[in-house]
């Protein structure tokens, strides 16, 4: 590749360090172009790591002095679609992390942004890459398991000691961060999800104002396909991590997660197709993209989202997972808050292009 990419980043924190560190060391053709980091702390690292890369405490002024092809955009969710607005409006091309947005407001401000930009946009969500979700894609598409009219997933992930370095996770509403979990579901089906039912459990285990021990949704397609999500991020599960459930026309998919003292993580499925016996099959296929030779990074995820987009930007191809995929996982999670709050009151879902 003849072209270089020069790269910034907004946001140095631990995972935006990662995933910098990660493009720069992986692919030659990248280069380091500018950082910018609100953290005075995260700034001093930044220099020190990166002692030729000029280093901001201000976005715009990053933004008007530096020459940046690409950026990365990492920092609290609730900044990424300012960022990324902003930086579209100079034809940066932009890898935003999860979610896309924090508000509804802000998915039509960010979807006119990129209409009018010639920078890509691609959304970080890993999980989309990893090979178990690519054989579930099969399994549909090649009538195997046959359509995908309900499915499950959880995200169970006891963060409590995570709250002192990093307060705002406290009282966060869990089924914000759903794109993790709908983000591989949503490759199964074309249509968007229109409607969504939240209940919320409160505080159980701290019994602290405002904390929430788990919440969950039924979301629903106009066909009726259904999508229930459990988000909990205050637990005793000692079984943590993502859970994924498919029941299709011809069979059964299913991802299970790690359990530590009883077993690793399975991928199993059953296809009234292919087995005479109504029994479940294990199959050898994991978190490890198809494209990646390594495990750097959640099973090889963010290499392969780092890739994706850098092959984009080279070879002029449509974002892998483009800003539609972004608002289809992040704009639910919004809505399903908003019901949760109501106590469970069924709200529907619009998008920019409804």
């Amino acid at each position: 590749m003849s072209n270089q990419i020069k790269l910034g980043i907004v946001g140095f924190g631990g995972r935006g360090r990662h995933l910098y560190d990660l493009a720069i060391r992986n692919f030659e053709y990248v280069k380091p172009a500018a950082i910018c980091e609100f953290s005075d702390q995260n700034r001093e690292l930044a220099q020190k790591i990166y002692p030729d890369s000029p280093v901001y405490a201000e976005f715009d002024e990053m933004l008007k002095k530096e020459k940046i092809d690409a950026l990365l955009v990492e920092t609290p969710a609730t900044f990424h679609a300012e960022l990324s607005v902003k930086a579209l409006a100079r034809n940066i091309h932009v890898l935003s992390d999860v979610p896309a947005i924090a508000t509804i407001d802000e998915a039509q401000v960010l979807w006119e942004a990129h209409q009018n930009s010639d920078g890509i946009y691609m959304f970080g969500a890993n999980p989309n890459t990893w090979g178990f979700v690519d054989t579930a894609v099969d399994f549909v598409e090649q009538g195997i398991i046959g359509e995908a009219y309900y499915m499950e997933a959880e995200y169970i992930h006891d963060i409590r000691d995570m709250f002192e370095v990093t307060p705002w996770r406290k009282n966060y509403e869990s089924i914000l961060y759903c794109t993790h979990s709908l983000g591989p579901l949503l490759r199964l089906i074309e249509e968007d999800l229109i409607s969504v039912s939240c209940f919320d459990t409160g505080s159980h285990i701290n019994k602290e104002d405002g904390q929430h021990d788990a919440m969950v949704a039924l979301f629903r397609t106009a066909s009726n396909k259904v999508i229930r999500l459990l988000v909990s991020f205050i637990n005793n599960n000692p079984q943590s991590g993502h859970a994924y459930r498919i029941y299709g026309t011809n069979g059964y998919f299913e991802r299970k997660p790690e359990c530590k003292g009883v077993g690793p993580a399975q991928t199993l499925y059953y296809s009234c197709v292919e087995h005479d016996e109504k029994t479940l099959h294990e199959l050898s296929v994991g978190e490890k993209p198809r494209d990646i030779d390594s495990d750097a990074g959640h099973g090889g995820a963010d290499l392969a989202v780092l890739k994706r987009f850098f092959d984009a930007i080279e070879q002029s191809l449509p974002s892998p997972i483009s800003l539609r995929d972004a608002l289809r996982m992040s704009l639910p999670g919004i809505i399903a808050a908003e019901s949760a709050r109501s106590g469970g009151e069924q709200l529907s879902i619009t998008y920019p292009w409804s």
